[in-house]
């Protein structure tokens, strides 16, 4: 009976990881149909609004990559594919919607949850490179920035999905646990 229930698990996970496969390569494609220029102005546009908050001015230069000018400094910030968190979003749709043994509805809520997280985090991200750049100096800022867009890719990609995950099946347990007491 163990061993069935081991072929099953290993079953599952395999299902989980070619599910994750299947759908971050489909994710990746179908945002690579949208012009990269949108997601760095939309980044580009979000961190000048919270730089304005921090008593920074500049505008915005489209091209490749979207340029940030601030007047505090000499040369512009450029914001790339990688700035854009494109990757991060598509590994957590996947590993969201891959979930097969949760509903749909509360896939729908992680997919909509981890975007918003992503865009909030990423957005903070970038603001905070930028204002350790302005306070602390280039070498601190260039240090700052590789410290934070590692934490920002284990934040976003396994601290959102095991948060999300332990929500979704938080029910699941309780109403488990409780048939095990009352069966």
């Amino acid at each position: 009976m163990e061993k069935l229930s081991g072929i099953k698990d290993e079953f599952q996970a395999g299902r989980f990881l070619f599910g994750i496969m299947v759908l971050f390569l489909a994710s990746s494609f179908a945002l690579s149909l949208l012009p990269l220029e949108w997601f760095e102005f939309f980044y580009a546009f979000l961190s000048l609004e919270a730089l304005k908050l921090a008593g920074l001015s500049g505008h915005i230069e489209l091209g490749e990559p979207v340029l940030i000018y601030l007047s505090a400094f000499t040369v512009p910030i450029g914001i790339s594919y990688l700035c854009t968190g494109l990757l991060e979003l598509a590994l957590v749709w996947a590993s969201v919607a891959s979930s097969f043994g949760i509903e749909a509805r509360k896939r729908a809520i992680g997919i909509a949850a981890g975007t918003a997280a992503i865009v909030v985090l990423n957005t903070a991200r970038i603001t905070a490179s930028v204002l350790i750049i302005r306070f602390f100096g280039l070498d601190a800022g260039e240090f700052s920035h590789d410290i934070l867009f590692r934490l920002f890719l284990v934040v976003t990609i396994a601290g959102f999905y095991y948060a999300w995950f332990a929500w979704a099946t938080r029910e699941k347990k309780s109403e488990k646990f409780g048939k095990k007491k009352n069966g």
